[in-house]
């Protein structure tokens, strides 16, 4: 599962370079990220092409992130917005539709089968 992520968003990376085309260093792709780790990530295959910026610090959770205006604010100004899916940002698409944001969404779980966990009797 995990190689499966890291194949995705370096997928959506190539879309962030696409996007990018022969810009110039003023010209970087803004980004935001749902959260630190996904952040760092999307820094890691963007390189000196992509401005990444995080909603949830690596300190917060993202369960119970409660994102601001300013937050949405970053997002409306943003051409991409890295997300885990999976219910993961119950927060998502609220954030999205009140932010206005137009670019491209990229949800890195896409095509991850979850396993679930049943429990045994006891």
């Amino acid at each position: 599962m995990k190689n499966r992520l890291v194949v995705q968003v370096g997928l959506a990376a190539l879309c962030l370079l696409g996007l990018a085309g022969g810009a110039g260093a003023a010209d970087k792709v803004k980004a935001v990220a749902s959260f630190s780790i996904l952040g760092d990530m999307v820094r890691q295959v963007g390189g000196d092409r992509v401005e990444v910026a995080t909603l949830v610090g690596p300190d917060g959770d993202a369960h119970v992130f409660s994102p601001t205006p300013a937050d949405a604010k970053m997002l409306a100004g943003a051409q991409i917005f890295f997300v885990n899916g999976l219910g993961f940002e119950g927060w998502m698409e609220r954030l999205e539709k009140s932010s206005g944001f137009k670019g491209k969404t990229v949800v890195a779980s896409n095509g991850v089968k979850p396993r679930s966990m049943v429990e045994e009797e006891e």
